[in-house]
């Protein structure tokens, strides 16, 4: 029973800090890994709704449906209206306090869905088809009554419970079944990697689980510390941000998703089940900004924890555990989604050079020293280490912030990465009084850098700083030299390179990360979510708030219904594209909004 004509916007992401489900408004769970973020999927519907498998509960009979969070939660709600009643379906991985953990035997995973009767009489139908390794195996289901449907594949176990008959109809689990005001049926689908399996009880406990875990998102949110315009946005953006972190390891992965096309049947597929060393400084900044200092602790002991194994010089990209391979390969059984192929796991980012990630990790470690009194004589020596490494390579060619496949060339926003890396490092050699630094080397070749960027990265004839040394084109990445304290927000040369910007990479005030570039690969992508917050960032601190909320606003008109962002938005169609939801998008809007909230409450005073 899968549906047909499904939109990156018509899902919700639910999920436990380990790993996530999308599930569609059609109450269709079309994407989901376990045990991890970058584990193989066991629904992969949305990359193929023949092969991928599906978990679907939905009226049998016509019906109009609408999607939700519960609010200050990460539990969906989606509401079923048909001639003959309405019925509500509550989804969420169960999520459980340390202290619940340690005085009770839980499932490792545990997707609860809870179908409640709100008026009238619904017929009903739930289909569980799951297909392990991305749609490529089928599995032989068992009915153990009981101890509901189960199956195993490899050291994984997978187990259906439900409070109502189910049946096997080949390799799928049927369930028809009538809901009344007032009744409820419960499903839960339980992951365990060992034996004997942990199984819930449902019949009485599982509207419990359902209250707990609602309270438990409850009073995480309650830490929230942000006051001020767009409010709930901000929140439902931190709220996608725990969901995309990995609690046992402190990583916030990209995106939970891998393979959602940058282009409508276009080769711009990636899979962004990892972490980049990229969205470090933005999302130190963010976590911190709004009061969630547990989480910015974890996320910043993961950085120096994952780059152990490539240190002094540190990759793009990792998994949640620190693996610095990430071997790409193509899923040729898969159609795509919207035939948009290949479908990519892993990602060649992972051999990459990009000078910029020494900048942001530097600029995290520096917004991260807020916090503590002193770095440990480990972590200090990674710190200097990335010193040693730009000392060494900035004058090198890299990759770029966008990991383009077409060689290696000068790029300006890489530079001033590499400028903001030592003035970092010379901020914090004398916050902290370190003895022993090359203090004055980091200010000489900091010197030297900065006349590089200012001779060679800055063209008179377009009045923009350029992506390339020398050259004449634009790249959305300039507009976070300001971000970085590399300039003032209004110095002449920001301002002209914001305008540049604004007129020929911007498309009804969203905005493009380049335009017409040889980036080593064929087709076209949509106007990238991040870089138009950045825009806004800008305009805020030129004073020109009106602009800066315009371009707010207009993204937020491309927001799902639920409220979560992508990595891309089509100007032209509205239609979200790209891994979704995406950590980076949503980093974007809560600095950007931080920011617009600042601007509002100065000219208050």
């Amino acid at each position: 029973m899968f549906m047909e004509g499904v939109n990156i916007s018509d899902y919700a992401l639910i999920g436990n800090c380990r790993t996530a489900a999308l599930v569609s408004n059609k109450g269709s769970i079309d994407w989901c890994c376990f045990p991890e973020f970058h584990s193989p999927s066991l629904f992969a519907s949305l990359l193929d709704k023949n092969k991928g498998g599906y978990f679907s509960i939905a009226p049998i009979n016509e019906f109009t449906s609408y999607q939700s969070y519960i609010n200050d939660t990460n539990v969906v709600e989606t509401i079923y209206e048909t001639v003959s009643g309405r019925v509500r379906l509550i989804d969420a991985f169960t999520v459980v306090s340390k202290e619940a953990m340690k005085n009770s035997l839980i499932p490792e995973h545990e997707i609860l869905r809870i179908v409640e009767g709100i008026s009238g009489e619904v017929k009903m139908k739930s289909v569980y088809f799951p297909q392990p390794f991305y749609g490529k195996y089928r599995v032989k289901l068992e009915d153990r009554k009981k101890l509901g449907i189960h199956f195993g594949w490899r050291e994984n176990i997978y187990t259906l419970l439900s409070t109502c008959s189910v049946q096997l109809c080949d390799d799928k689990a049927v369930s028809e079944f009538t809901v009344k005001g007032g009744e409820q049926v419960a499903f839960s689908l339980c992951y365990s990697n060992y034996s004997p399996v942990v199984l819930p009880e449902l019949q009485q406990t599982s509207r419990k689980r359902m209250e707990d875990t609602i309270d438990y998102w409850k009073k995480w949110i309650g830490r929230c510390c942000y006051k001020g315009v767009y409010e709930q946005l901000v929140k439902r953006s931190v709220l996608v941000l725990k969901l995309l972190a990995h609690a046992p390891s402190g990583a916030i992965i990209a995106a939970p998703t891998t393979s959602l096309p940058e282009e409508l049947r276009g080769v711009r597929n990636w899979d962004y089940r990892y972490c980049w060393l990229r969205d470090a400084s933005f999302a130190i900044n963010a976590l911190i900004a709004l009061g969630f200092e547990e989480e910015a602790h974890a996320y910043m002991n993961w950085i120096i924890h994952a780059t152990r194994l490539t240190r002094p010089e540190v990759q793009v990209v990792y998994s949640v555990y620190g693996h610095n391979t990430l071997k790409e390969q193509s899923l040729n059984w898969l159609g795509g989604y919207k035939e948009s192929v290949p479908v990519r796991i892993g990602n060649g980012a992972d051999s990459q050079f990009q000078l910029d990630v020494y900048g942001e990790v530097l600029d995290a470690i520096y917004c991260y020293s807020k916090l503590i009194t002193e770095f440990d004589k480990s972590t200090r020596k990674f710190v200097l280490g990335l010193g040693k490494v730009v000392l060494d390579l900035w004058d090198k060619p890299d990759n770029g912030i966008w990991e383009v496949r077409s060689g290696l060339i000068h790029h300006t926003h890489s530079k001033v990465m590499a400028w903001v890396a030592l003035d970092c490092l010379i901020k914090l050699s004398k916050k902290y009084q370190w003895k022993n630094v090359a203090l004055d080397r980091y200010i000489e070749v900091a010197d030297k850098i900065r006349i590089a960027i200012e001779a060679s990265g800055y063209n008179e004839e377009i009045k923009s700083y350029t992506r390339e040394f020398n050259g004449k084109t634009l790249d959305a990445s300039l507009l976070t030299l300001s971000l970085f304290g590399y300039c003032d927000y209004n110095s002449p040369r920001m301002v002209t390179t914001c305008n540049a910007i604004y007129s020929r990479l911007t498309k009804h005030n969203l905005t493009y990360r380049y335009l017409r570039e040889d980036d080593g690969l064929t087709g076209g992508e949509g106007a990238f979510g991040v870089c138009s917050f950045w825009l806004a960032q800008n305009y805020a601190k030129q004073g020109k708030l009106e602009k800066a909320i315009t371009i707010v606003e207009t993204m937020l008109r491309y927001a799902s219904p639920t409220g979560l962002f992508s990595e891309e938005v089509d100007p032209d169609t509205g239609e979200l594209l790209g891994n979704y939801p995406q950590s980076f998008t949503h980093i974007g809007l809560i600095n950007a909004v931080l920011c617009i909230n600042e601007e509002l409450l100065k000219g208050e005073t």
